[in-house]
């Protein structure tokens, strides 16, 4: 550290802002999974595979459930103040102290699949952990299949004699251990959700973004999610920005980053690229979304860190070259102004639940972020002039 008596006094102000924040008070006490009731509420948690604006038994998936039942305790990464993380005992599948599962896995393999058995999603998501599976896609995958069966584009001729139904444990374990090992339909589930949909002909119908499946926040109960999924440089993710934070009320006032109405559209982008950028800071510095001190704090703590004095501006400025080089990054490898889009059933209303029959207006909304960004329109490319300002002219 370049000055380590700057940075401790720093370390303890960003360690009080931690203690005092009420998100970081539900997530030490309940964890991620605590948030699933509200997200129902609202419609943000998808149901089925995103065709149904509620599912009870999702109630029994949530944090509160997971603390009277089968929580042996928190646990925390390295030096964390928060610990979110959850230890569980599930004595019906032999697991003893295992990993709890997180709001993202509670959806995917629980109100996705229509699964109402925390101790079934529990051990479904440690059996991703163990295969190295993503929970997200793994759950989002095997219920666009569901779905794909229900509809009659596939049978059992291609899934190799199996009933795909929503609701069975032990189904969606076999299908896990399926793909994991590529054995048979397993095999075609293994290459994610748009190859599956590109191989029955219905690619259109994957909800997934530029290959990767969408999160478990459903843009139409968010209209800002709308633009960070079609703009995300890694497809449908949350992690390049979690925008719903703010939706739900989290505004971060000195960005400059705010939001009183979730369904609004007008004025989104410009607090949704100011959010890409901050957030592209927090991962070149490598920090948790969870901890969330001051931003000024943020850029004190790297300036003592280093001994080079940034600001939030500068701060803010690094975020941007960082996004517009990810963005030529992938021009180059072929992606082009098409990309940035929405899958197909996510642009129909649902006609029940807390969307109330919202879909986001998304060409209206990458017009005006096309605008903020400084990209040009028709090809969703980083101007000339905008590249020179941000000193990345050898890109251009």
């Amino acid at each position: 550290l370049a000055d380590p008596e700057r940075f401790a006094v720093l370390a303890r102000e960003a360690l009080a802002d931690i203690k005092e924040d009420i998100t970081a008070d539900i997530l030490r006490e309940t964890g991620s999974a605590d948030t699933l009731d509200y997200s129902m509420m609202l419609g943000d948690a998808p149901a089925g595979y995103f065709n149904q604006g509620s599912f009870e038994g999702g109630r029994k998936l949530s944090g509160s459930v997971m603390a009277e039942t089968i929580l042996s305790g928190p646990f925390a990464c390295y030096g964390c103040p928060i610990a979110c993380k959850r230890r569980v005992t599930v004595d019906k599948y032999g697991l003893n102290k295992t990993k709890g599962p997180e709001y993202e896995t509670v959806c995917a393999l629980g109100t996705m699949l229509l699964i109402d058995d925390l101790p079934a999603v529990t051990y479904l998501g440690h059996l991703c952990d163990d295969y190295g599976m993503d929970t997200i896609s793994a759950g989002s995958t095997i219920a666009f299949a569901y779905h794909l069966f229900e509809q009659g584009v596939i049978g059992t001729q291609e899934t190799g004699g199996i009933e795909l139904r929503s609701g069975d444990p032990d189904l969606a374990i076999q299908l896990i251990e399926m793909i994991a090992q590529r054995q048979g339909f397993g095999n075609v589930l293994a290459e994610g959700s748009r190859l599956a949909g590109r191989k029955y002909g219905c690619e259109d119908q994957a909800v997934q973004v530029k290959g990767m499946e969408v999160a478990m926040h459903d843009p139409r109960a968010m209209s800002s999610m709308a633009l960070v999924y079609a703009t995300s440089p890694i497809g449908g993710s949350h992690n390049q920005s979690d925008m719903y934070v703010v939706e739900l009320g989290r505004s971060l006032a000195e960005l400059g980053i705010v939001s009183e109405d979730r369904f609004a559209e007008e004025g989104k982008a410009r607090m949704v690229a100011r959010h890409q950028d901050f957030r592209s800071f927090c991962n070149a510095l490598i920090i948790c979304y969870f901890a969330n001190p001051q931003a000024q704090t943020m850029v004190d703590l790297l300036s003592s860190a280093t001994g080079r004095e940034i600001s939030i501006d500068d701060a803010m400025a690094a975020g941007e070259r960082i996004w517009n080089l990810k963005r030529a990054l992938n021009i180059r490898l072929g992606q082009t102004r098409k990309d940035d889009r929405l899958p197909k059933p996510l642009l129909v209303p649902l006609k029940e639940g807390g969307t109330e029959g919202h879909v986001p207006n998304l060409d209206a909304m990458l017009a005006e972020y096309y605008q903020a960004r400084g990209w040009d329109p028709k090809t969703g490319k980083p101007k000339k002039e905008k590249m020179l300002a941000l000193g990345l002219g050898d890109i251009i």
